[in-house]
């Protein structure tokens, strides 16, 4: 029993340092293991001392002392998926699929190890819609608090492509003194949104339908510019792209996306950045998470994408952490990215059960 067990941590430490050294990253750069061992970690907040995690199946939230990372504190369990994780004025947000909950000033609960939540807001959509392949109700949630002070959430369709009476579904809402409003509609699945550090505008990733084809229609990066703008889902897709089951009403108008990805990527995690250690070229440009396809052909995404902007707008678009997928093996699925506070990349990985650092050196 002693030599199979020692024989498994070998492995385990291999794949470890394998799936590390693998991932490809520009000159200058480095990877390494920040956290190893968390079941499916999605979203993730930062403290003063403490790093949040949301997970999946798991039904946890971490958090992770920043002294040492690998010394992971279930600070919630039995959750209903609670992949949605926010810090504001010292209390932690996180979000189930079906409502809210709030820990307040959570670093000194867990100093004093009285750790109690409550119901912060619960009025959500509980719609679940089957196929035979896939669960395919995109319930899973992002949220942060914008500039605004208010919290906003992604609520995605319970569907593959559908037009549902309910309009929570398909949206991106703002809530804010127990209500909601639409901030942006026609969004079918977005699990990311962050804000410019200087136009304070809201950009989402959102998810294009499945069966289309390989290629067709593009995952997407959205810019909101006003509340309640729509961007057409289910009418269109991409920038003119109609889809084949549903007609759009003579009048219907909808903001095309300022990004197009290849389709099936599923960009999830977004993240602007406003630290000082990456070169002058990344400073308030976007990273993104692609956590890749489940349906397609030959499989695409699993990757780390940077969005330059100059003028506060989108010129590029770049692979900036590569090495997940070898073939048609994936070895991970990144699912968020955040900005550390000494200005490194952390990136979650909800297959491999890691959270890695990515830093910058000039040596």
């Amino acid at each position: 029993m002693k030599k199979i067990l020692l024989t498994a941590i070998f492995i385990f430490s291999t794949q470890i340092v394998a799936l590390s050294d693998r991932l490809s990253v520009p000159e200058g750069f480095e990877v390494e293991v920040y956290s190893s061992d968390i079941k499916n970690p999605r979203q993730m907040a930062l403290g003063n001392d403490f790093l949040f995690v949301g997970t999946k199946e798991a039904g946890v939230v971490y958090a992770l002392p920043k002294s040492n990372p690998e010394e992971k504190i279930e600070i919630l369990t039995e959750l209903n998926s609670p992949t949605g994780v926010a810090l504001h004025n010292g209390d932690l947000y996180v979000a189930e699929i079906d409502r809210i909950i709030k820990i307040n000033n959570i670093e000194m609960s867990l100093i004093t190890g009285d750790i109690k939540s409550e119901i912060y807001f619960e009025n959500l959509p509980r719609k679940k819609m089957f196929n035979p392949l896939k669960k395919m109700w995109h319930g899973w949630k992002w949220i942060a608090f914008g500039p605004d002070d208010k919290l906003y959430l992604s609520e995605g369709v319970p569907c593959n492509v559908c037009e549902e009476k309910d309009e929570r579904f398909g949206s991106i809402l703002q809530i804010h003194d127990g209500n909601y409003e639409i901030y942006a509609d026609g969004v079918r699945n977005s699990v990311g949104f962050a804000w410019h550090p200087i136009t304070e505008k809201m950009y989402f990733t959102d998810n294009g339908r499945d069966w289309m084809g390989d290629d067709i229609p593009p995952c997407e990066l959205n810019k909101v510019s006003y509340k309640g703008e729509h961007f057409g889902f289910p009418y269109f897709h991409g920038n003119d792209i109609p889809d084949d089951s549903f007609n759009a009403p003579d009048d219907f108008s909808y903001t095309k996306p300022v990004w197009g990805f290849q389709a099936h990527t599923a960009p999830l995690g977004i993240d602007f950045y406003t630290g000082n250690m990456f070169p002058e070229k990344y400073k308030n440009g976007a990273f993104i998470a692609q956590r890749g396809s489940w349906n397609r052909s030959k499989k695409v995404g699993y990757r780390v994408l940077f969005a330059e902007f100059k003028d506060n707008e989108i010129v590029s678009m770049e692979v900036f952490v590569d090495g997940w997928l070898d073939g048609e093996t994936s070895l991970g699925r990144p699912s968020s990215v955040l900005m550390y506070d000494d200005g490194s990349l952390l990136v979650s990985d909800d297959t491999s059960n890691k959270i890695f650092k990515i830093s910058y050196s000039v040596n």
